[in-house]
């Protein structure tokens, strides 16, 4: 483990802790491929998860142009333990790139989506030519690093990959929201004590240590920083996650289908909170919708 101390923009935006190499950092693929193989034999928050691709495929139909040839999506975690977001994605673009540091995430993933263009790479040193993409779908991948300069590498890194008049949308979790400001605070101790005696109840509530992140204020001059201009900003995810994480759980071993299907549409009138001052508050993740000129 590499200690990280915590660090402040200009407006004491970011929020950094003591952080793992492997568990934290997406350099560290080995970690992730076995977490994400206990996820897979423990049926983690299939429920929960469903809320998620809406949400996120509701940021999509918003923020990505309606007809696209190639885009890239810089994890692949939503569709190694999902449907994630492929669907939503090739209904828009003719190739759908993905990538992931860890190996089972990708096989996973691919297993999963066949037509899916999947490889193993990290995203702060791409393996594609300038230029390549229309579009890039970063939802909460940057927020794995140990510090924000990987952020700014990675989005320096994006933004060499995106053609001209290309679409970047990068979400990151939100340090001002009270749930997440509480799950940084944990120690690494904790989190190392509930994967050792409590591995399969880690596994459905994935208690992983969380990365650097910063707020929006700081998340827009990084990718302004980059070389992109941003043209919208946002937050989502605005249900309160832990006990939605715990109902889903319960309907996924308990609930019948129209049972979860109506606890579903009961989750998705919270994203109107996104309308109101306190979104920034309230959100779990915040989101940038950049271009490059």
């Amino acid at each position: 483990m590499t200690p990280r101390t915590a660090q402040s923009s200009a407006n004491g935006a970011v929020t950094v802790g003591e952080l793992p190499n492997a568990a934290t950092d997406t350099a560290g693929g080995d970690s992730w491929d076995g977490f994400v193989k206990l996820w897979l034999a423990n049926g983690a928050q299939k429920v929960w998860r469903r809320h998620s691709d809406a949400v996120n495929g509701r940021l999509l139909a918003r923020w990505l142009p309606p007809r696209i040839d190639q885009v890239l999506k810089t994890d692949l975690w939503d569709e190694a333990v999902g449907e994630g977001l492929f669907s939503a994605l090739s209904l828009r673009a003719r190739r759908v790139v993905g990538i992931d540091i860890a190996g089972a995430v990708v096989a996973a993933a691919s297993a999963r989506h066949t037509e899916l263009d999947a490889s193993q790479a990290d995203v702060r040193h791409l393996p594609f030519e300038d230029a390549t993409f229309d579009a890039i779908v970063s939802n909460s991948t940057l927020d794995h690093f140990g510090s924000v300069a990987d952020i700014q590498t990675a989005l320096v890194e994006l933004r060499r990959v995106l053609r001209p008049g290309g679409t970047l949308i990068v979400t990151l979790d939100n340090p001002t929201n009270p749930m997440i400001a509480l799950r940084r605070a944990i120690p690494r101790s904790a989190f190392d004590a509930v994967w050792k005696n409590f591995g399969a109840l880690a596994a459905r509530m994935a208690p992983n240590p969380l990365g650097a992140t910063c707020r929006i204020g700081t998340l827009v001059r990084l990718v302004e920083t980059a070389g992109l201009t941003v043209r919208e900003r946002d937050a989502v995810v605005h249900c309160p996650r832990v006990l939605a994480v715990i109902a889903g759980d319960m309907l996924e071993r308990g609930g019948s289908p129209r049972a979860q299907a109506r606890f579903l549409r009961w989750l998705l009138p919270f994203e109107r909170l996104a309308a109101l001052p306190t979104r920034y508050v309230t959100g779990h993740f915040i989101a940038v919708r950049a271009v490059r000129l």
